[in-house]
């Protein structure tokens, strides 16, 4: 009666470079990010608190629809999930006040080729590590405190991080992490992988990346 279309690169993803230092495959943005959520809530068994991955659809389009970040979904879930433990509402807006929310999105590695479209100081390399991604108009949700903390799970992780704003005469991306950050009230960083060529139809990111973001990811998790 009706029918949805996608069209998707069909090759599987390989390992390029000299020494297979880089990754080239179909929608790492925002599957990697997927892919490092939910192998850090995978290790998450012993965590002092309650752990919760989103996942969300629509991203690219503006997010505001039944599945998209801006509908009522994770607003509901964690809502449920208060009521299975016993909360009533002034101990959910309590615990949602001391929650953390880390939305995690790609990031535009440099590319020498367009040294324009970069910040001189924000220069994040592919396999330097989880890039903490700053916008002084919100694009981004990031604040000094949740910036600092992202940074502390990555120490403790054992993996570098590295900083990232826009260029400030060019128009800036965004993520769900201010639409999330809105409806739930939950202090949030936005943060993400190095990648290049990012939307294309096959993209490039490094190999040592993915681990680093779940390794950093698992440690937000076990507190």
């Amino acid at each position: 009666m009706s029918w949805e279309l996608a069209a998707y690169d069909v090759q599987p993803g390989s390992l390029w470079g000299a020494d297979g230092e880089f990754i080239a495959s179909r929608q790492l943005d925002n599957l990697a990010s997927c892919h490092a959520a939910l192998s850090a809530l995978s290790v998450a068994d012993a965590a002092p608190a309650t752990c919760v991955a989103a996942l969300f659809d629509h991203e690219e389009v503006g997010s505001e629809s039944a599945a998209g970040a801006g509908g009522s979904f994770i607003t509901d879930v964690l809502a449920r999930i208060g009521f299975a433990a016993g909360l009533d509402d002034e101990d959910r807006r309590r615990a949602l006040a001391r929650s953390y929310f880390i939305s995690a999105d790609m990031a535009h590695a440099y590319h020498p080729n367009f040294p324009a479209a970069y910040e001189p100081d924000h220069k994040v390399k592919v396999n330097g590590g989880p890039v903490i991604k700053t916008n002084a108009n919100q694009r981004y949700a990031t604040g000094a405190e949740t910036a600092a903390r992202f940074m502390a799970a990555c120490e403790a992780a054992g993996v570098p991080c590295q900083q990232y704003a826009h260029r400030g005469n060019l128009g800036c991306g965004s993520t769900i992490g201010p639409i999330v950050a809105a409806r739930l009230g939950i202090p949030t960083v936005d943060v993400g992988s190095p990648m290049w060529a990012m939307h294309s139809a096959r993209e490039s990111a490094g190999a040592l990346d993915p681990a680093y973001m779940a390794a950093a990811l698992a440690a937000v998790f076990a507190g």
